[in-house]
């Protein structure tokens, strides 16, 4: 399993576009991913549940990957979120 966490830039935060984006590329991937904020912890495949965490620019969240492509998941992930979404 990996576990990091994340600083997300984007000047909103996870809303529409950003979610989308980033649980589309999350499910490209067979491992379980989760994103974790204030408590929640959520399944990072679902644009909805990202959506919800109600994450802010600036805020922090944890990302865990647990599977067999797990260190390929781990690098597109925290690419796309460093990159600020730029897929």
């Amino acid at each position: 399993m990996i576990k990091t966490s994340l600083i997300i830039k984007d000047k909103i935060g996870f809303h529409a576009r950003t979610a989308a984006i980033f649980a589309k590329a999350a499910s490209d991937f067979k491992s379980e991913i989760f994103v974790e904020f204030n408590g929640k912890r959520i399944n990072a495949k679902s644009t909805l549940s990202l959506m919800t965490l109600g994450v802010k620019s600036e805020d922090k969240i944890e990302l865990f990957i647990n599977g067999i492509d797990q260190n390929s998941a781990y690098q597109t992930l925290v690419d796309l979120v460093e990159s600020n979404f730029k897929n």
